[in-house]
């Protein structure tokens, strides 16, 4: 993805108390999608369907979001960009890959197209991933689901997801100021927000298990559509992915180091963890079964310790943090752009959807569940 180069300045003014102005009724950016989850115990499947779409509205401000591209990683065949509507870049947008940009309304059959052909899920459907330990300005790297523990305790997830089990989607925001019914000249330091009317639709649950990221060359943040306020995800720690209500376990006779003289059934450590875990970290095999937290539901994260196992006892998982859509609007007197246009009035941001598997809402009684999303974008200018 192309830099901007003009986030460090910026960011260092991070108590800043006013914004300016929004010239007139900036443009939005509208994406609806309508998704729909199927659950196999801890396989977690997200369709959306074919009403996706993307539109630009208002392009007759004074200033506005008056086009979109897509940045794809190969070439789009002559019939397919005659098909969808799609351009090659004439702008001379730097970075790797192929810019193609459309008009202000891009079709679901479109944005279909842009998903699939980037490499992201063919089907438009999404399993339950990771994106590991972050913090804000963190690349955005999402891992796939915890292996079946095997002879070794520890059970990292360092191993990308494949693109094809989730949704990704690169967007160039281009902005203009009208000079007359055929000119428009690109407008620089422009900041791009989400919307204050921007919406998810679902059940509570569904919402906070879902994550929607963004990276840009301004900086990256993970939101929890569902939540009002920022927090943190736990991702390590204990699992029953398997549904029996205990922990997995590794097998007989497991050893934490080779060199150990025996071996015995330890609790399976998925996950990251603060510090790297030791074989003391686990306590004595106990001989009867250990109650789960009987304050809490059974579920993958709530279960009980199986007699004749080492458990788990001493450990602090890693955390991701994440933040509600309101630090990222203008209305908001803290709140921050996701990304800044160049010299060419273009601002460049990567969006990643998936459910992460770590978030205590996730579970099997979300099964069946839909969400729709109303995503609305506004560009501000920025205060000197």
């Amino acid at each position: 993805m192309a830099d901007i180069d003009l986030e460090k300045e910026f960011l260092d003014n991070r108590k800043r108390k006013k914004r300016a102005k929004i010239l007139g009724i900036v443009s939005s950016v509208t994406l609806t999608a309508f998704v729909i989850i199927s659950y196999l115990g801890y396989a977690i499947g997200q369709r959306i369907a074919n009403t996706t779409t993307v539109t630009l509205l208002d392009q007759s401000e004074e200033v506005g979001l008056t086009q979109i591209g897509f940045r794809v990683p190969t070439q789009i065949a002559t019939p397919d960009q005659d098909k969808y509507g799609l351009y090659p870049d004439t702008y001379r947008v730097q970075g790797d890959g192929f810019v193609y940009w459309t008009t202000t309304s891009v079709s679901s059959s479109t944005f279909r197209f842009i998903i699939t052909h980037s490499g992201y899920s063919p089907s438009n459907s999404v399993s339950p991933a990771t994106s590991g330990r972050f913090l804000k300005g963190d690349p955005i790297e999402i891992k796939k689901e915890p292996e079946v523990p095997g002879i070794y305790p520890l059970v990292p997830q360092t191993k990308q997801a494949d693109q094809k089990e989730y949704v990704g989607f690169e967007v160039l925001f281009r902005v203009t100021r009208k000079q007359n019914d055929t000119t428009f000249t690109p407008v620089p330091a422009y900041g791009i927000y989400f919307s204050k009317d921007i919406q998810f639709y679902a059940e509570p649950e569904l919402l906070e298990s879902l994550r929607f990221s963004f990276e840009s060359g301004l900086s990256s943040d993970i939101v929890s559509p569902g939540r009002i306020q920022p927090g943190i995800t736990k991702v390590g720690g204990r699992l029953d992915l398997d549904n029996d209500g205990y922990y997995d376990t590794t097998l007989e006779g497991s050893r934490f180091s080779p060199s150990d003289p025996d071996g015995y059934k330890y609790e399976a450590a998925f996950g990251d963890f603060m510090t790297p875990l030791v074989e003391s970290d686990w306590g004595d095999v106990v001989a009867d079964d250990l109650p789960e937290d009987t304050t809490q539901p059974l579920s993958f994260y709530n279960a009980k310790t199986e007699a004749g196992v080492r458990p788990l006892i001493d450990y602090t998982p890693a955390e991701a943090t994440f933040v509600p859509f309101s630090y990222y609007q203008v209305e908001n007197p803290e709140g921050d752009p996701i990304a800044l246009t160049d010299d060419k009035g273009i601002a460049e941001i990567k969006f990643t959807i998936w459910l992460e598997g770590w978030d205590k809402s996730a579970g099997d009684h979300l099964k069946d569940k839909t969400f729709g999303a109303n995503l609305r974008f506004t560009a501000s200018e920025i205060p000197a």
